[in-house]
């Protein structure tokens, strides 16, 4: 049955000329600020792509690396082969933005190739930061009137981590125009409770980032509360009003599509970004209270740059404090709502990038779209506190306070230019450099090994291994695990996928991808070495930046790789007695997961980290992986034949930095009973020792076995290296 329209609900399609005449309105409506503020914005977002260009010699270089991985994306999606980072390699979600890999493939497919898609991206995200100043103006105007509009949009126009991000070849700019825009379409569709335009922003706001996700999920929340309220009261029938919450429930349906689209592209519904920088997933353990623990310092570093209280020039003094006032305010003026869901949104933002283990680098990014909502917010606060005061005297300080606001952000913003400039210098001399060598150098064909994969693709013309795991299935849980888990997942990559060359840091306080150079993998010398000869630059705690800047990362090596040592530690150093039954590889997280490898590490916070070592055994050199246990470890051994004793016998290795028979002394349980006492060799890197299980705990085809302290609770444990175990009968 065809429901009637009511009189507010018909739209009769306007004349040509009364559409005319409705954006000529609408336009005298917005009068001449938010355009004027919006091209100051875009000409301040020039000046700093001016100021890079100088630090360069005049060409365009990004201010990281990942930016990169974005243009690679957008490349091979403009070429018709979505989310494969280089030609016939698996899909891989290592591009941060879904949407804004879809503007790039748009992008590149309409012409812009090479150094032009750069350019692109640049000034893409120079006119959508334009964009959302000019729209900051208009809500402020909604939610304050003229003055809170005028000065939210002169503070977002001259922030310097916004307009950096504008520059940055990043998302920033999309996110920031589509949090602005979609808080707009809320605030003026919610008062005839009929949501059109914003879940129709909202939706691209979820497909644009996870921070954008959350914000969509709050607004689609505050948006069925409203229509939630408006059948309560009679305003909207319900029939009508279920059916438009469920249109306003389309951010969610596009969300849950993106993370679908992942699940069957990739095996996994969580991005490869995720994986490899969320405390959620870093360690084999995942401890919930030494997350907690990081995610609290995380947000309390955030906070504090948030509030200008840090190093970190991110925003003027107290700009969080009046944000929550600015909160308040909406919550007393009948926005309670809005109030609701703004507030919801930032905090889950705030906590969901507390969990990143990045959330503190590369200037904050995570946060700068999120900058024109929350100088809104502040001078909302502004205005709160001014309003105290009589109307004259509440004039003066509105304009004083905001006057303090706009001092402090005028100092600071020629620096986050100086700033993007140092850090372009910086790619330039680092990752650009190494992939430029790597397209005249390496054969055509031949498999890199990278950590700084965005430029070695682009650049580089080979197909890449990422050691970080972006834009390389699987790989960044292992490389979170240490060298030694690193090692065995590139092991086990595909004969053709495999690397015939490494482009490494030589010291890294990340990843320690260099200690792949244990097993002999790096070969003796390296074919070059790039150093950085720029000056090093200030460094704040607070936001610290890239690497190649802090001199953490200043040094990256090729190496010709060498596979001769490859498969050589499958087997016990010394014979066994009787017949190998069954074999587990230490620090091989697929060969773990199916033995139930697990650490049983006394004191929070110890993670069972993968090391990489070689050694000479009889006839052979071998290099394996394992794991730094301290306290004992849990496995079990399959393959038995219950009721004849079973020989146990270990590749293990002493602990370096404990001396000490009491550290390498442990009981063994077998199946939950005690087994005896061991003690381990203390032979460096590793020894083999056996361990007889008497024939009455072998009860069935598998065995248990637990490692563990003779006193579980106290001091001194035992500490040792744990390579491999083999069980022979």
């Amino acid at each position: 049955m065809v429901e009637r329209a009511t009189q507010d609900d018909r739209t009769a399609a306007p004349a040509p000329d009364a559409r005319g005449a409705r954006w000529r309105r609408a336009l005298h409506r917005a009068g001449p600020l938010p355009f004027a503020l919006a091209l100051a914005s875009l000409l301040l977002s020039a000046g700093f792509v001016v100021v890079s260009l100088l630090y360069n010699g005049g060409r365009l270089i990004p201010p990281l690396d990942d930016v990169y991985i974005h243009l690679q994306y957008g490349r091979r999606l403009g070429l018709g082969e979505p989310f494969r980072y280089l030609p016939g390699e698996p899909v891989t979600s290592g591009a941060s933005s879904l949407l804004y890999s879809f503007v790039l493939g748009g992008a590149y497919a309409a012409g812009f190739h090479g150094g032009a898609l750069l350019g692109f991206a640049t000034g893409f995200g120079m006119l959508c930061v334009a964009a959302a100043t000019g729209l900051t103006v208009l809500l402020g105007r909604d939610l304050g009137g003229r003055a809170t509009g005028a000065w939210a949009g002169v503070l977002t126009c001259l922030s310097g981590p916004l307009l950096w991000g504008a520059a940055s070849g990043m998302e920033v700019g999309l996110l920031a125009l589509l949090l602005v825009g979609s808080v707009l379409a809320f605030v003026r569709e919610r008062s005839g409770a009929r949501f059109l335009v914003t879940p129709l922003v909202a939706a691209l706001l979820a497909l644009t980032r996870p921070e954008g996700l959350l914000t969509a999920g709050a607004l689609v929340a505050g948006m069925v509360w409203t229509l939630a309220r408006a059948a309560h009261s009679g305003r909207v029938p319900r029939a009508r009003a279920v059916r438009r919450a469920a249109f306003a429930g389309l951010p969610l349906l596009a969300g849950a599509c993106q993370l679908l689209y992942y699940l069957l592209a990739t095996g996994s519904a969580l991005a490869n970004g995720v994986q490899a920088k969320s405390w959620l997933h870093a360690g084999l353990l995942r401890q919930p209270l030494e997350i907690a623990d990081q995610t609290l310092r995380n947000a309390q570093q955030m906070i504090g740059s948030l509030s200008g209280l840090t190093g970190q020039d991110f925003a003027p003094p107290a700009t969080l404090a009046f944000a929550v006032l600015g909160l308040v305010a909406l919550g007393f003026r009948r926005e309670r709502t809005l109030a609701v869901v703004l507030g919801g949104a930032v905090t889950a933002v705030l906590l969901s990038v507390a969990t990143l283990s990045t959330a503190l680098w590369q200037d904050l990014r995570y946060l700068q779209p999120f900058l024109p909502l929350v100088l809104l917010l502040a001078v909302l606060g502004a205005g709160a506190v001014a309003g105290l005061a009589t109307p004259a005297r509440g004039r003066v300080v509105l304009h004083g306070l905001l006057a303090v606001a706009l001092l402090f952000t005028v100092v600071v913003t020629p620096t986050w230019a100086m700033r993007l400039g140092q850090q372009a210098t910086a790619i330039r001399e680092g990752p650009v450099s190494v992939a430029q060598w790597i397209s005249g150098n390496v054969p055509p064909g031949d498999v890199v090994a990278v950590n700084d994969v965005g430029a070695a693709a682009w650049f580089g013309g080979h197909h890449t291994v990422d050691l970080v795991g972006l834009t390389t299935n699987e790989i960044a849980a292992p490389s979170l695990n240490g060298p030694g888990t690193l090692y065995e997942a590139v092991r086990a990559l595909p004969p053709d996928r495999r690397p015939q060359w490494f482009a490494i840091f030589d010291w890294w306080d990340g990843v320690a991808v260099s200690d792949l150079g244990r097993a002999a993998l790096l070969g003796a010398e390296p074919v070059i070495t790039f150093e950085l000869v720029s000056p090093p630059r200030p460094i704040s705690e607070a936001a610290p930046q890239t690497c190649q800047i802090d001199r953490s990362c200043d040094r990256v090596s090729v190496w010709r790789a060498d596979w001769s040592l490859d498969g050589n530690a499958d087997l016990p150093d010394a014979p066994v007695p009787g017949t190998i039954r069954d074999h587990l590889n230490v620090g091989d997280m697929a060969d773990e997961a199916v033995h139930g490898w697990t650490a049983q590490p006394p004191v929070l916070g110890l993670q069972p980290d993968s090391v990489l070592d070689r050694a000479a055994a009889p006839g052979r050199v071998v290099a394996d992986s394992g794991r730094q246990v301290t306290g004992g470890e849990t496995f079990t051994l399959h393959d038995l034949t219950p009721g004849r004793p079973v020989q146990l016998t270990g590749r293990v290795g002493a602990d370096a930095a404990v001396a000490g028979e009491e550290t390498r002394t442990v009981d063994v349980d077998v199946n939950g009973r005690r087994a005896g006492t061991w003690t381990l060799p203390e032979a460096t890197p590793w020894g083999q020792a056996s361990f007889t299980i008497p024939a009455e705990l072998v009860t069935g085809p598998e065995v248990t076995v637990t490692t563990r302290a003779e006193r579980p609770f106290l001091a001194p444990y035992p500490r040792y290296r744990s390579y491999g175990w083999w069980v022979s009968q």
